[in-house]
């Protein structure tokens, strides 16, 4: 099996790249390539006349929504929701350590020097807002991961308004993903994602100034920010040739590089070497390596067979998730989504699968926006239908899960 896993996986990859590597040649070699049709806007389902406070309002609604009707199925009873939700979203995984450092900042020795390993923009706004809230610091994180996933999805509208036959499935299956409940607490995915999703919609805008600053924030977020680089570069190079023209701005494109530049500089300030969250990353408790992807995967039955009470909520449905996002991407690449987002979707699922030690990648690929674009491609409303339906299963499985207090990291 785990031969199969190892091999599929890397085929999949290979596939992936050779399909993307053949259109986006085309594309920026001038050839004509012919789009199919994606049909009317679907008015019921298109979030075309949706305000904006609308979708914000319902964003967080589904993710309080879970936690709430989780605590209801564990207690049989309302009472004692808020402290239990507290629990959940500021002390599980690493919300403390970002705690840590937005109280602290980072420390150059002693045991809280491998906090190096978490990037600084999303602990520094905690810092900034629990300081204006009276130290209140892990009320300061809730405050900031919501308000930006509430933002995140209002935009993801417009792209998905933009860029999808059904913009509606799209949405849905951005709201709905089964580990999104993480995006409500003390982690840096709400930041993460309204950053991302900011960065890739101004560049389809062609506003380049303002997505290499916005990329150069997000690559100080998390690591993956700085994958933003891909998208940005293939869409100028491409406006830059429809145009026939250099246009100046797009080297701020650059910016996510730029942020990453940042980070490496604070591990030298703090810890003395530019690349030291490395050797922290190799140690307890993450044992954090690179390694290609089909070892992960094959890593992942080997776990599940040696862990069986965590394989459920860790090791099975992060083998499931690469195998579906590939899938989504092929099928978006089939049905001529942009061939940016479709290269950052493959880099972003590349990246996340070469992890050594994976134990958070349905938390991490919460973050890899173009599959839920390829959702709102899909030409059959009966697949669209049953993946939200599989979606809305599992969002509440995991929800309840994580409110148990199960080691969904």
């Amino acid at each position: 099996m785990t031969l199969m896993l190892w091999v599929g996986s890397t085929a999949v990859m290979l596939a992936l790249l050779g399909m993307l590597a053949v259109r986006a040649s085309r594309e920026l070699l001038g050839i004509d390539l012919k789009a199919p049709a994606l049909g009317p806007l679907p008015e019921k389902l298109s979030p075309a006349s949706w305000t904006g406070p609308c979708v914000f309002i319902a964003s967080l609604a589904i993710l309080w929504l879970g936690a709430f009707i989780s605590h209801l199925a564990l207690t049989h009873s309302a009472a004692g929701f808020f402290a239990h939700y507290w629990d959940r979203f500021t002390t599980a995984g690493d919300a403390e350590r970002y705690r840590f450092i937005a109280e602290n900042g980072y420390a150059p020795a002693g045991e809280n020097v491998i906090n190096i390993v978490f990037y600084p923009l999303y602990p520094a706004l905690m810092g900034l807002l629990g300081a204006a809230l009276g130290s209140r610091t892990a009320l300061a994180g809730l405050i900031i991961s919501q308000v930006c996933y509430g933002f995140s999805a209002v935009i993801f509208a417009r792209l998905a308004k933009k860029e999808c036959a059904c913009p509606g499935a799209a949405l849905a299956a951005y709201w709905l993903y089964p580990f999104g409940f993480f995006a409500q607490g003390v982690y840096t995915e709400g930041l993460f994602l309204l950053l991302t999703v900011s960065a890739l919609y101004l560049m389809g805008e062609r506003k380049w100034l303002g997505a290499g600053c916005v990329g150069l924030l997000c690559a100080l977020t998390r690591v993956q920010g700085v994958l933003l680089l891909l998208p940005g570069v293939y869409m100028a190079w491409r406006a830059m040739r429809e145009d026939k023209k250099w246009q100046p701005r797009a080297l701020a494109l650059l910016g996510p590089l730029l942020g990453f530049g940042i980070y490496l500089c604070l591990n030298k300030a703090v810890c003395g070497s530019f690349f030291a969250f490395k050797g922290y990353e190799a140690g307890a408790p993450w044992y954090q390596t690179v390694q290609w992807l089909g070892d992960t995967l094959a890593q992942q039955f080997t776990m599940a067979a040696a862990y069986p009470g965590i394989a459920p909520w860790i090791y099975w449905p992060q083998t499931a998730l690469y195998f579906i996002a590939a899938a989504l991407l092929i099928a978006g690449w089939r049905r001529a989504l942009d061939n940016a987002y479709i290269l950052y979707g493959t880099a972003y699922l590349g990246m996340c699968y070469t992890a050594g030690w994976l134990i958070s990648g349905g938390r991490y690929m919460l973050g890899c926006l173009p599959i839920y674009l390829c959702v709102g491609r899909l030409k059959s409303p009966a697949l669209r239908a049953l993946i939200l339906a599989a979606e809305i299963i599992f969002f509440f499985v995991y929800s309840y899960w994580f409110m148990q207090g199960q080691a969904i990291m």
